[in-house]
């Protein structure tokens, strides 16, 4: 089993990049948790979105920074390499996302570092900023989620992306999703479902294959993305009421076009010290669908810190 697990490691860290120049992990009490270095300099630790989905999704930012910084891609619990045991409530949650951070700062030993999220990463992000801010030198975050669970954004959310598809799009979306809850999917119908439902978060849908290969790069944890999910509810999770405690600098950039925009400025609401930054053509993912102009701007955020 062992010889195994290192063969899984290997295999993912050629996956990832070539220019990876580092895969390692930290021992803990539920198993390992799995980060990937690159270049050197300045800390910037990055965070995937999901919640669940694997952080191969970032690697070309990663990459990217790692020619200027020290970038530190986390897998996060729950993700990739990093599965505890037991795969559950206990050892998937809020709190134990949060530590993981402060566990991978303290085992590099860096004690405040630029930490970038994206989506779900950035909410987890300024989560962990309103708890430790003595450890955040700055957030950058890519297209933010939500502040809190609310069935009002919620809608609006759901609302967003639909009024991005065509009506024959919409029309299969609405087949497969009847399909799926009633349990009569089968594999190519939940694949097919992951790709139209990923219309309504980009700008270019004629670029609807490439790019959803590039949003599914690393295959994403369902369970995990559950359990995180069901424990924002249990514990009341509310940006709103936690995120004035944070006086550090908080950059966003996110994608003009964006489905999911609202949420940012909504976040601009609570935080007016926040800085917007929009990149233009562009839905939920600029690092994929305009990675130029989408990483000059990061490194021009970077650059002010």
């Amino acid at each position: 089993m062992q010889k195994v697990t290192h063969l899984l490691a290997l295999l993912l860290f050629c996956a990832l990049s070539a220019h990876s120049q580092q895969l390692d992990s930290i021992p803990y009490a539920y198993g390992k948790l799995y980060y990937h270095i690159y270049g050197k300099g300045t800390p910037v630790i990055l965070l995937s979105g999901g919640p669940g989905n694997a952080c191969q999704q970032q690697a070309t930012v990663a990459e990217a920074l790692g020619k200027k910084y020290l970038a530190i891609l986390l897998e996060q619990r729950g993700t990739g390499l990093s599965i505890p045991t037991p795969l559950d409530s206990t050892t998937i949650n809020l709190k134990a996302a949060e530590d993981d951070i402060t566990l991978l700062m303290d085992h590099l030993k860096i004690k405040k570092s630029v930490i970038y999220g994206h989506s779900w990463g950035a909410m987890l992000a300024l989560s962990y900023a309103t708890k430790h801010p003595e450890r955040v030198k700055a957030l950058v975050l890519a297209c933010p989620g939500y502040y809190t669970l609310s069935t009002t954004l919620l809608t609006r959310h759901v609302n967003n992306l639909r009024v991005r598809m065509s009506v024959s799009d919409l029309a299969l979306f609405d087949a497969l999703e009847k399909k799926i809850s009633t349990g009569k999917a089968n594999a190519a119908d939940s694949t097919l479902y992951a790709r139209t439902s990923r219309l309504g978060y980009i700008y270019d849908k004629s670029r609807i294959d490439t790019l959803f290969a590039q949003i599914n790069t690393g295959k994403p944890n369902l369970v995990t993305q559950g359990l995180i999910v069901k424990d924002l509810g249990r514990v009341g999770y509310d940006l709103s009421k936690t995120l004035p405690k944070y006086k550090g600098r908080i950059d966003v950039i996110s994608g003009a076009q964006d489905a999911l925009a609202f949420y940012t400025y909504e976040f601009k609401v609570i935080q007016p010290s926040m800085r917007l930054h929009w990149i233009e053509r562009s839905g939920h993912f600029p690092m994929f669908e305009q990675p130029v102009a989408f990483l000059q701007e990061l490194d021009n955020v970077l650059q002010t810190h």
